[in-house]
């Protein structure tokens, strides 16, 4: 998509997120193993909303204007890969 829109003078960004403390992610909070999962995270918590805010704030901003087409992991240090 970002290659799509870039004629266009569109970025396109993405953010991947670890395990955050919304309702969407209800269901896997309230499994009893999930406090043994959390150990394994890199911070040992379930990340916030807000802590997305500022990347997504920044890759909005004139200060991202020549990144395009990149995946950004908000992931608390949890080992993953897309």
């Amino acid at each position: 998509m970002a290659d799509s829109l870039r004629p266009m003078n569109i970025r396109v960004n993405g953010l991947v997120l670890g395990l955050i403390n919304t309702t969407f992610s209800e269901k896997i909070r309230m499994t009893p193993e999930i406090h043994l999962k959390l150990a394994s995270f890199g911070i040992y918590r379930l990340g916030k909303p807000e802590e997305c805010s500022g990347i997504v704030s920044f890759l909005c901003s004139e200060d991202a204007s020549y990144i395009n087409g990149e995946n950004i992991g908000v992931t608390g240090g949890t080992v993953g890969r897309l």
